[in-house]
């Protein structure tokens, strides 16, 4: 019997044990996406190269074997000031800590070690795929009159596929988003300038691999980032905005996003020190825009990309 491409489920729990099963459940770690993507056996080969007296393929073997989910999740708040987003697990797994001020916010913070890991069950129609101790990285993508989306990739360990009854979920803490637009942004900022945003997209760039060395232990670890970006704005005369003296002369300045107005439902993205790259020009409407590549870069030290929910 085929299975229905669009019956999936999704779930996500934090593991106490790198590795071990943390066996999620519908009720209490369903997650809500969109375009999942899921790669059910990846791996490496080793090629046998053996020659015999006629052509052919000589066999392979998989070594080396993990799983990949690619998906992506609506940003929007938590419902009440301090709660935890419902997607936080997720960003846990990327390389993110978590400060829960009560009744305040819930602040989102880089790390450079000690990196959580998630047990990720996908089940599709049916065909249960385990991703134990996985760990991946993110962007964050806006876009004028569209849903603003986290895009996660994360990779885990093999944990079987197996056939198993879809789950019934629970997706009540995820709450309903608002579009990127001019009613729902409640500032925006770069380099002490308010521009007129067509996009913006951040892609954290966690270098992810996947480790298993005889004499060692199986793990997806995390091991560096490159954090870039763009900003598509109206471009405006030199005199209101210098641009390119800030590129010329590679000035850093800060980041500010706040999307959304209504407590409960409102996310903050902030870089406190951004580069912009080699920007060019493009038409939106008529009008001339500046595609504005962006580099963050640390002060302190963790801390070129901060995520608070309020």
């Amino acid at each position: 019997m085929p299975l229905a491409a669009k019956r999936i489920a999704i779930l996500a729990k934090p593991e106490a044990q790198y590795g071990k099963d943390a066996i999620p459940t519908g009720a209490a770690n369903a997650i809500l996406v969109s375009n999942p993507s899921l790669t059910p056996m990846e791996a490496d080969r080793a090629e046998r190269d053996v020659v015999r007296p006629y052509f052919g393929n000589s066999e392979g073997i998989p070594t080396g074997l993990r799983m990949k989910l690619e998906m992506e999740v609506e940003i929007a708040g938590a419902g009440a000031k301090g709660n935890a987003p419902a997607w936080a697990p997720l960003l846990l797994a990327c390389g993110f800590a978590e400060k829960l001020t009560a009744g305040v916010k819930a602040d989102y913070t880089l790390l450079s070690d000690g990196f959580k890991s998630l047990s990720l069950y996908c089940n599709f129609d049916g065909v249960n795929h385990k991703l134990l101790g996985a760990r991946g990285t993110l962007a964050l993508d806006f876009k004028n009159k569209s849903i603003p989306k986290f895009k996660f990739t994360l990779t885990g360990l093999y944990g079987g596929i197996v056939d198993a009854a879809i789950p019934n979920v629970v997706l009540n803490k995820f709450i309903t988003p608002v579009p990127f637009d001019l009613a729902n942004v409640g500032s925006l900022n770069l380099h002490g300038y308010s521009p007129a945003v067509e996009s913006l997209s951040l892609d954290l760039a966690n270098e992810v691999t996947h480790r298993a060395l005889p004499g060692g232990s199986e793990s997806v670890l995390i091991t560096g980032r490159k954090p870039s970006g763009q900003l598509v704005m109206e471009s405006v005369k030199v005199g209101e905005k210098d641009w390119w003296s800030a590129i010329r002369l590679a000035s850093s300045g800060p980041l500010q996003l706040g999307h959304g107005k209504v407590d409960g439902n409102i996310v903050d993205i902030s870089c406190p020190a951004v580069q912009l790259g080699n920007a060019s020009y493009s038409d939106s409407d008529g009008l001339l825009m500046l595609n504005a590549p962006l580099t963050p870069v640390p002060l302190a030290g963790d801390d070129e990309l901060v995520i608070s929910v309020r």
